[in-house]
């Protein structure tokens, strides 16, 4: 069996994507009598995945689970639906994701600024480019998205319950951020240890195989850590998510 999943090769992971997802594939099946690996890519970029054994449908779960099932199909989207999306960029209207769907034809998600407005920011005037800088709303980072209106040329959605919660678990805990793109988890990890930043970055967690963020120690200010971050990752673009700077914009959490 075959699922497309929403993970897509960037400019710089492009050459060593398959070998990196297949890793991750193959350390997520664990000890299920069942192998998946990269089949191809779609025209549009997505990854679609092969997968045979006996446990073949319990991995086939863990896999859509894990990486998030591309909706390719335009049928298969349901309002009111909770969907995993790519972000892939934002207008003064609205911010852009992406559910993968290809077919009849590729279209994106829009979360119409009143709405981020309202669930980011108290209803404040804020830009949607403001919203975006704050929240690190960046290319390629995976956010959870509720469809609210479903029409034949345009789908449009708000911030899901999942996404608030994630956002207030994250104001929560108050910690510093640095989103790091187009970068696999364990080059992002080398890059810490070169930096000699491992006593204040805790940890790093995948957002997807090629969006990671780096989690910084209590106190520490992830501005601080970018330049040297930065010069280990000079091709890589670094977004620091600060919650005392959200909180003072846009709405207290």
């Amino acid at each position: 069996m075959q699922v497309t999943i929403l993970e897509k090769p960037g400019p710089l992971t492009a050459p060593f994507f398959v070998s990196n997802m297949n890793k991750a594939l193959y350390e997520l099946k664990s000890d299920l009598s069942a192998t998946a690996k990269v089949a191809d890519i779609t025209d549009k970029g997505w990854t679609r995945v092969e997968i045979d054994g006996e446990d073949a449908e319990i991995l086939h779960s863990l896999v859509k689970s894990r990486f998030g099932p591309a909706f390719t199909h335009f049928s298969t989207i349901e309002n009111q639906g909770v969907y995993q999306a790519m972000v892939i960029g934002s207008s003064p209207e609205n911010l852009q994701l992406d559910l993968g769907t290809e077919s009849p034809r590729p279209m994106i998600v829009r979360i119409p600024l009143i709405a981020l407005r309202a669930q980011l920011a108290d209803g404040k005037p804020i830009t949607c480019s403001g919203i975006a800088e704050d929240y690190c709303f960046v290319t390629g980072l995976k956010v959870s998205v509720r469809i609210t209106q479903k029409k034949s040329e345009t789908i449009e959605g708000w911030l899901s319950d999942v996404q608030m919660n994630r956002f207030s678990d994250w104001f929560g805990i108050g910690l510093d951020r640095i989103i790091v793109t187009d970068c696999f988890k364990q080059q992002l990890e080398s890059a810490i240890s070169r930096a000699s930043l491992t006593r204040d970055i805790i940890s790093v967690e995948s957002s997807n195989l090629t969006t990671q963020v780096a989690v910084c120690k209590q106190g520490t200010d992830a501005i601080g850590l970018m330049p040297k971050l930065g010069a280990q990752l000079r091709k890589h673009s670094l977004k620091p998510f600060i919650p005392k700077r959200v909180k003072a914009r846009c709405r207290q959490w």
